[in-house]
């Protein structure tokens, strides 16, 4: 069993890294520290890009990496230590608590972030992968804002929807790079030479960039390609569509939750100060905007003025 000092250590870590759960002014300075840092790897990844830059202050783009990999090598393993706190790993063990959170998407976007950095010093990487390794970084901010965390939600709830509509987008891309290479590959020498050539039309027609490279010159070869564009106008936004129908349902939903959780709290008239802080952090933890619940609570407060309750059991009194 943990002592209590350790349990106090790792809560008070856990508040702190965890914006959602703490708001204190601690708490958001750290939040704010390491989404600029995030958004700095961003801008030095670009910079360093350039080869009259890189030459000229490549020492200080080193050192700049060298500082944000020790602060998230930290956050890392600060985060893996605090799992055991939090509500869903509530009734695991430290270490399989610990391992769930590891095995986690989000942790293994911060593992990704960092790895490289480390794999770099034993084995040779090529500068290309290892940048792209650092932009994954960015992904690092959905910790920090709620809208990323509820869009990653929604894509996992709906990954079997998404992946029908992929593959109806694949098959649609695949069957129609098929049907024109049969039509234009005779008619136009040094155009749609192969499937795969075709397969470079069909998806830039299907998502209806045009750029105009590769164009059908036969008759049924157009009237093919003006199906085909007529097709991908509707199939393309199918994903689309699908995400932006279920993040509207989500957020609906987290609404609705609260909202009762707001009217039950009134259920006897009053709404003190640890119910107050319950639907606080309900707020942070579901993402949603702290004037929706404002609002909420307005209205509750305005429907308990106008019913009675008992002064002794605080029931409603009809």
């Amino acid at each position: 069993m943990a002592s209590t000092a350790t349990v106090t250590w790792r809560g008070a870590t856990y508040s702190l890294l965890e914006g959602h759960v703490s708001n204190d002014r601690a708490s958001v300075l750290l939040q704010r520290f390491i989404v600029g840092l995030i958004l700095l790897n961003g801008v030095a990844v670009i910079l360093e890009s350039n080869h009259q830059l890189n030459a000229s202050y490549g020492w200080l783009f080193s050192l700049f990496e060298l500082f944000s990999v020790a602060i998230f090598t930290l956050e890392y393993l600060g985060r893996v230590w605090v799992a055991v706190e939090s509500e869903g790993y509530a009734d695991m063990s430290p270490w399989r608590a610990r391992l769930r959170y590891i095995l986690s998407p989000m942790a293994l976007i911060d593992l990704l972030a960092i790895a490289p950095f480390y794999l770099a010093l034993f084995i040779a990487i090529d500068l290309r992968y290892l940048r792209f390794f650092r932009l994954l970084r960015l992904l690092k901010l959905s910790h920090y804002f709620d809208g990323l965390r509820i869009f990653s939600e929604v894509i996992r709830r709906e990954a079997t929807a998404i992946a029908a509509a992929l593959l109806t987008m694949l098959v649609l891309i695949i069957v129609s790079a098929c049907l024109m290479f049969s039509v234009e590959n005779a008619a136009r020498p040094g155009h749609f030479e192969s499937i795969t050539q075709a397969i470079w039309w069909a998806v830039v027609t299907l998502t209806t960039v045009g750029y105009g490279d590769i164009t059908p010159i036969t008759f049924a070869g157009k009237l093919l390609a003006m199906v085909i564009m007529m097709l991908g106008i509707g199939t393309m936004a199918l994903p689309a569509g699908i995400l932006a129908e279920r993040f509207s349902e989500e957020l609906n939903s987290r609404r609705e939750y609260v909202s009762r959780r707001v009217a039950t709290a009134y259920l006897d008239g009053v709404f003190d100060d640890d119910e107050e802080e319950a639907v606080r952090r309900l707020q942070k933890e579901l993402g949603l905007s702290r004037e929706i619940v404002d609002r909420m609570v307005s209205s509750q407060r305005h429907l308990a003025r106008q019913t009675r309750f008992c002064s002794h059991c605080g029931e409603r009194v009809e």
